[in-house]
């Protein structure tokens, strides 16, 4: 029997080599090994399977690729024995059988299938590959060993040791292993949390194939949707593409995103790959399939958060399926959209009709539209709208289309012309402070309506050759809108005590003077109540019993008086805001769309003092109607130089208003809120007349077009992004006017506006530290993102400089801890920021920043300079400064901004002579400050470009080491760039320490003189942190730690990188007086290995023998030396 046994292993194993040399066909090969396999009870064939896996897993590493194939060739073996031994014992009935689902779910249990090939190959892999958290140290055997498990896994799901083997390799640190493993893990059906856990960790890992493994191992549910919906905005056009083939195959799992999280999905239709775009259509295609038709899956999309991203959703749509949109233009012509109570089917039906409408052909156009039938259909909504205005968006629709349309013969003019009088007068209001700003592109129901009004007098919305007859046009056009405006404002007219009608401009005054009259006494009531109140509670305390009852009843006839004067001053105000609002909208849309010459036009040119300026100076106003009468102001200041100049002071005064000191007793959130909203709109207002108006002999002068500057540099912290896009339009237009004035005299408001902006667009994120991605490869799986945990990460994502952390913190060491409660503090004025306002700001900067040095003119590229310079010389530079934070018991090191991507930046983008004032100013903030100085990788950003550094950095170099500069961070870059023959030591370029740091305090205080408050921005001091960063450790190599003991003194003043308590041994150590010949040979402490030590003596002590013999990283266990 024992020959017979060893006869066939022999036989198989002879096989077995041939078919994988190829000398062998697979049909013949495969019949043999089958025979061998079925003739005993032995295990022939299987042990010839595995002694051939030993071969080939201990010979991967000789040839990758040939071990690949040959471990698949010995995987087929194996399913093919298993396959055909099933339908050989359990189903004789023919191969029918053998191709079954149940056949291949069948195999490994017990029974005939208790020898299975597969299962003992398997089995066999997992002892090759190592016991739990063990794997072998050469990358290509466990690589081979875990595509082999991968492969095998798929005839076994249910085997739970290699699920576990699958879940160590997905960490593993080379990507091909984790490719391999999540491709495994991605065959477990169903996936179990861990393996969901590991696949939506890999999801996000740094390898693209990778993640294209992991997006496609996924099944939607609803612990794995945010993490595919993350891949959304996914920078590698393979990931996006293979994210929607995921969703196109499970097309019922839709319902696990949202409205939003839907749109965003659908908008990929216009994804700029073409990749990306084909997948969207066929996800699109399976999701129209499921939900029943376009329209339907549009209605899952989110209409009423984002309105620009359900407009380019339907554009989306419109462009890709075209005949979808002409039968969606269809119905709503003819009425059969439903009228559901929101309006929504209807809502989206028509915003896909008018974009498929917009890019139709002229002849297709008149085929499809019946203009008398349009007309009709967007009567009836204005109807509805009326009615119902939450259903406003599907009368705007119909105003889009009908405003796209050319009215060819009279009777057609003259009911649109009556259709858009109608939707002035009556139209819910879409919005009710329109901002006067260039990139409000969006149309609101009144601009459409001012847009039918002028197509139908013969007039467009474009730029168009000035002449008499055009002026003449113009102003009849404008002087009916102004004619509905008288109209509306009629019922706000009265007559006063004497039967005489109220002046010109002097409307609405009795509604408002009756509001400040209501609002004193509700002032007076509240105040009432408060007192009786605590009158009644003295009462009851003396037992009074009845002069608390007399109270008590006094206090209810209070409140019921309130109750009554609070409910008038909700009507008068409804009733006085309600039309004023329309008004100013009309208004301002005129003067959005119109062209004539106000000077020229007395209806338009007369609302500023008829209706503007006395809406202004109405009491209790209402924040709505302020912002609506500001931006009609700036509209009329845009377009003429005159008023520009009448009311600059009142801008100036109105973006002031903002500024902290201006509340002394705080802003609610509400007031705030108003606040950025009303200067927001006059910062646009002062970039545009200052553009406009700055180069007009009859416009502003150049000191008013410096205020505007100086006036939006000095926003305060919490309103610094309503700022960004007004000082880059006047940087862009007029910093040649600035970079002038600078020079005559600097203007420190306008570059530390600089300063702060170039900080800004290179904001980090909550974790940035240089161990960040040696950590993602180690660390293990993450949890599952759940809805709540994506928006925690979402707010954490982008917001101010210094982040607090999301998790739980634990105590830290007093000195860090102290910097966190500081810098928690700045943060509680940036709370409520929107990750996505953040990033777009921090976007609009880079490409500001990128655009500056390309100017013409020799101002571009001392501007860019200048805003290095602020940042050093302000103190803004310590945002830059890594601090550590204690969270979930692990040490994370984090920092505003990244100083040497700062500086390559602007290196990279100017000339010689520039490069040696940013080097200049970075070696003043290391003399200023050697210690955090380090701990903000500014000699690293400037070793960096020791290549190429200006002439005399050298000399540069030598004098800050000789102020005090700390002598082991720079030493590199001492030895490497030799001094110049005729040097500059003697120049005095650099300030020592206490000058450099008196001339920060003065720069500073003529900033708070200015307005600015600096404490709110950054602080003026930060302790320096009890350890060193790892990666900023790591990059000090042993040479450069290597000092003298007469200096140990100056190492520890460069910044503690060891305990404290070694740094006292290093320093009594230093103080022993050393003989010259023996300092040379004295060992330096090995910071990286470095252990607190509990004495001082035995500190000594390991400080005189050296550092502790090192340990190599093992990548499994995480030993770290």
């Amino acid at each position: 029997m024992a020959s017979s046994s060893s006869e066939r292993l022999s036989n198989a194993l002879r096989v077995l080599e041939q078919y994988l040399g190829g000398e062998v066909t697979g049909a013949n090969a495969l019949s043999q090994l089958l025979h061998l396999h079925g003739e005993g009870t032995d295990r022939c064939v299987v042990d010839a399977l595995n002694e051939k896996t030993n071969f080939i897993v201990a010979n991967a590493d000789i040839n990758p690729s040939a071990a690949d194939k040959a471990g698949r060739k010995v995987i087929a073996v194996a399913k093919y024995l298993d396959e055909n031994a099933i339908v050989s014992k359990a189903a004789p009935k023919g191969k029918a059988a053998a191709k079954s689902g149940a056949a291949r779910m069948s195999v490994g249990g017990k029974g005939p299938n208790a020898r299975s090939a597969c299962r003992a190959l398997l089995e066999h892999c997992l002892i090759l590959t190592g016991a739990q958290n063990r794997a072998a140290k050469d990358n290509a055997v466990r690589a081979q060993g875990c595509a082999m498990i991968s492969d095998l896994i798929y005839c076994w799901t249910n085997h739970t040791k290699a699920q576990e083997k699958l879940l160590e390799f997905a960490v593993d640190r080379v990507p091909g292993i984790r490719e391999r493993a999540v491709r495994g893990l991605g065959m477990v059906i169903p996936p179990s949390s861990a393996i969901e856990q590991a696949l939506c960790a890999r999801s996000c890992d740094s390898c693209v194939s990778v993640r294209v493994a992991a997006i496609r191992s996924l099944h939607l549910s609803p612990g794995t949707a945010p993490a595919l919906l993350c891949r959304v905005d996914d920078v590698e056009p393979n990931v996006r593409a293979e994210l929607f083939k995921t969703l196109a195959r499970e097309p019922a799992g839709a319902q696990h995103f949202g409205p939003a999280a839907f749109s965003r999905l659908c908008v990929a239709l216009s994804d700029r790959s073409l990749q990306v775009r084909t997948a969207v259509a066929a996800a699109v295609e399976a999701w129209k399939e499921h939900f029943g038709s376009l329209v339907a899956l549009m209605c899952r999309c989110d209409s009423v958060g984002d309105e620009m991203l359900a407009d380019a959703v339907a554009a989306a749509m419109a462009a890709r399926f075209r005949k979808d949109g002409i039968e969606a233009a269809k119905k709503l012509l003819d009425g059969e959209v439903g009228n559901d109570p929101n309006g929504a089917e209807k809502l989206w039906t028509a915003m896909f009709a008018r974009h498929t409408i917009a890019l139709l052909s002229e002849e297709e156009r008149e085929d499809l539209i019946d203009i008398p039938q349009l007309l009709q259909r967007a009567n009836e909504a204005l109807g509805i709208s009326v009615l119902r205005p939450q259903t406003a968006g599907v009368l705007r629709e119909m105003l889009h289309i009908v405003a796209s349309l050319d009215f060819c013969d009279e009777t057609s003019r003259r009911r649109g012309e009556r259709l858009a009088e109608s939707a002035l007068i009556r139209a819910p209001l879409t919005t009710t402070a329109p901002v006067c700003s260039a990139s409000n592109a969006s149309l609101t129901t009144i601009d459409l309506a001012v847009l039918i009004c002028r197509k139908c007098s013969g007039l467009g919305c474009g730029l168009q050759p000035r002449s008499n007859k055009l002026q003449t046009m113009e102003a009849q056009c404008n002087a009916r809108g102004i004619m509905l405006v008288s109209d509306l404002c009629a019922p706000l007219q009265s007559t006063g005590d004497d039967g005489e009608e109220e002046a010109d401009g002097q409307f609405a005054t009795r509604l408002s003077n009756r509001l400040q009259e209501l609002g004193d006494m509700i002032e007076g009531k509240t105040s009432a109540r408060s007192e009786l109140e605590s009158e009644k509670k003295r009462a009851v305390a003396n037992e009074d019993f009845i002069r608390a009852q007399q109270l008590k009843e006094l206090s209810k006839k209070n409140d019921a008086e309130l109750a009554q004067l609070e409910e008038e001053q909700v009507r008068l105000k409804a009733e006085r805001d309600s039309i004023l609002l329309r008004a100013l909208c009309i208004v301002h849309s005129l003067l959005r769309w119109s062209v004539s010459e106000l000077r020229k036009d007395p209806a338009l040119y007369g609302t500023l003092h008829q209706i503007l300026r006395p809406v202004v100076s109405l009491p209790a106003l209402s924040p709505e109607v302020e912002l609506a009468a500001i931006a009609a102001i700036s509209a009329f200041c845009s377009r003429d130089p005159g008023t520009a100049q009448n009311h600059w002071s009142l801008f100036m005064e109105l973006l002031r208003a903002c500024r902290p000191e201006n509340h002394p007793g705080g802003l609610s959130y509400k007031d705030k809120k108003h606040l950025k909203m009303r200067s927001a709109v006059v910062a646009a207002a002062l970039a545009d007349c200052s553009l406009i108006h700055g180069g007009d002999a009859r416009g502003l002068d150049r000191d008013e077009v410096m205020s505007a500057a100086h006036a939006l540099a000095a926003v305060p912290f919490f309103a610094r992004h309503i700022a960004v896009e007004p000082l880059c339009r006047w940087l862009l237009g007029l910093g040649h006017i600035f970079f002038e004035e600078h020079l005559r005299e600097p203007a420190v408001e306008v570059q530390w506006a600089l300063g702060w902006m170039l900080v800004e667009a290179f904001k980090q994120s909550s974790q940035d530290c240089g161990e960040a991605d040696f950590e993602e490869e180690q660390r293990p799986p993450r949890a599952i993102a759940t809805p709540a945990s994506a928006a925690q990460a979402a707010k954490a994502r982008g917001t101010s400089w210094v982040v607090k952390p999301q998790a739980e913190v634990k105590p830290l060491p007093p000195p860090v801890k102290e910097i966190k409660e500081e810098h928690v503090k700045m943060e509680e004025d940036d709370e409520d920021e929107d990750p996505g306002e953040v990033m777009a700001t921090a976007s609009k900067l880079m490409q500001f920043f990128n655009l500056l040095p390309k100017l013409p003119g020799k101002h571009s590229g001392p501007i860019l300079s200048l805003a290095v310079e602020a940042v050093a010389e302000t103190g803004l530079w310590r945002r830059a400064v890594l601090l550590p934070t204690m969270v979930n018991g692990a040490t994370r090191w984090k920092r505003g901004f990244s100083w040497p991507q700062l500086f390559s930046f602007a290196h990279m983008r100017l000339g010689p002579e520039m490069r040696f004032r940013l080097w200049r100013a970075a070696l003043q903030v290391c003399v200023q400050e050697p210690a955090l100085a380090s701990f903000a990788e500014i000699p690293f950003a400037l070793e960096k470009h020791m290549k190429d550094s200006p002439a005399g950095a050298a000399d540069l170099l030598r004098e800050a080491v000789a102020l005090g500069a700390d002598p082991v961070a720079l030493k590199q870059l001492v030895d490497r760039l030799p001094p110049t023959e005729n040097g500059m030591q003697d120049m005095g370029l650099l300030l020592n320490q206490s000058d450099a740091r008196a001339a920060e305090r003065e720069k500073r205080s003529l900033l708070n003189e200015a307005g600015i408050d600096c404490d709110t921005w950054v602080p003026s001091h930060i302790d320096v942190p009890d350890s060193m960063p790892p990666h900023v450790r790591m990059k000090l190599s042993k040479s450069d730690l290597k000092v003298a003991p007469t200096k140990g003194k100056r190492l520890l003043e460069a910044g503690p990188i060891m305990p404290p308590s070694l740094l006292k041994a290093v320093e009594n150590e230093a103080s022993v007086k050393v003989k010259p010949d023996e300092s040379e040979a004295t060992e330096s402490v090995s910071v990286a290995v470095a252990t607190p030590v509990a004495t001082p003596a035995a500190a000594a002590s390991a400080a005189a023998t050296g550092p502790p013999k090192r340990r190599r990283i093992n990548c499994k266990t995480k030993d770290i030396d």
